[in-house]
């Protein structure tokens, strides 16, 4: 979807309205091609965002476009990135590491897809592509749903 006025307002009401039914609108535009990978990987949220908003964005797509997924990550990170400057986003550390509950989770040699919201500076799907090459996957690709 282009980031247009329309799809910033609808992501606005999805994620900080909390209008959990805009997850079925956007799976609607959602086409992954399971079988092109061996894990999908949503950009995971911390249990502080999740507890304030009650959902994880990505994942209640997923979940509604049916398309199985693997929570191998997992962060602490509490500021939002759109209360961040460009700078501010380019220059910090990366959130991410493997959750403990997929430690086990075998990735060398396997196809990955990292999947995440907007994509804006690419900070975001950079670390998270960075914590899982350390476990050497043959490819990573990124889905997001918007551009910014």
């Amino acid at each position: 979807m282009d980031y247009n006025s329309e799809v910033k307002m609808m992501m606005h009401r999805y994620k900080f309205v909390r209008d959990i039914a805009l997850a079925e609108v956007m799976a609607g535009f959602i086409d992954i091609k399971e079988w092109q990978y061996d894990h999908i990987v949503p950009i995971p949220v911390s249990e502080h965002r999740l507890e304030e908003r009650g959902f994880n964005q990505i994942t209640e797509v997923l979940k509604r476009s049916r398309t199985a997924y693997t929570e191998l990550l997992a962060t602490d990170k509490v500021k939002l990135q759109s209360e961040r400057s460009k700078a501010e986003r380019i220059d910090s550390d990366n959130p991410f590491s493997f959750d403990a509950g997929e430690k086990d989770v075998k990735i060398l040699d396997k196809r990955i897809l990292i999947v995440d919201d907007i994509y804006t500076t690419g900070i975001t799907v950079h670390h998270a592509a960075e914590t899982i090459m350390q476990r050497n996957p043959s490819s990573v690709d990124v889905l997001t749903f918007s551009k910014a």
